[in-house]
This record gives structure tokens, C-alpha cells and sequence, in this order.
């Protein structure tokens, strides 16, 4: 299994350059996430809680990502990141919290 990655751009012109794939590592924040901590993740249902309160469908063999404010907030909002795999989540809890802050979207490369 390949590396999943999850991605913020920095700012507007970054997410424009990562649309058509032209996104320098300057221009992002990314968590990668390995075999072990991706199946403990999907185990715990994290993505999809994130797929419901978001309305979209993050899994193991699409390409997702959350753009509208709206969403990311919605998921901000929820329990979502009180699980007990306290350091993955905090993780991606603070990439949406970036998303939010650079008013950029959250996407999720699985």
C-alpha cells in the first residue's frame, strides 16, 4: 500500500498550482500517513464521520477534498477529534483548523 497523504495549501495561488498538480512542498502542509496509522484511522471510522458531517466520500480509492468553509467548520465543530489516537488526530484536526484559517480547502490523497 502506497502512503496516504492529506494536504492544505497555504494560500489561494498554492491551491490553484495544486489543482494542476504544479504545488511546490513550500506551498503545502501535508501529513502523511503511513500503513499502520492510516488502518487505525479508518478502523476507528474517523473518514467516515468526516464523509457524513461533510457530505463527501473520502476512502481508500478516490482522491477527496473539502473546500467550502461551511464543511470544514461543520466537522471543527463536532466530537469527531476526541477519539484516543490523540496524535493523528490532533494532527488533522489542526489541518483543518490551517484550511479554515487560509481559506483554502483540505484534501485527502488516498
Amino acid at each position: 500500500m502506497k502512503n496516504k497523504t492529506i494536504v492544505v495549501p497555504k494560500n489561494k495561488d498554492a491551491e490553484i498550482a495544486l489543482d494542476y498538480d504544479r504545488a511546490t512542498p513550500e506551498q503545502l502542509i501535508e501529513m502523511t500517513l503511513d500503513e499502520t496509522m492510516f488502518k487505525e484511522l479508518w478502523e476507528a471510522g474517523i473518514f467516515d464521520r468526516i464523509n457524513n458531517i461533510a457530505g463527501v466520500n473520502i476512502d481508500i480509492y478516490e482522491d477527496e477534498y473539502i473546500a467550502e468553509m461551511e464543511k470544514l467548520e461543520k466537522v471543527l465543530a463536532s466530537d469527531i477529534f476526541t477519539t484516543n489516537l490523540i496524535d493523528s488526530v490532533k494532527r488533522i484536526k489542526s489541518l483543518f483548523e490551517e484550511a479554515v484559517k487560509r481559506e483554502t480547502g483540505i484534501y485527502f490523497y488516498f
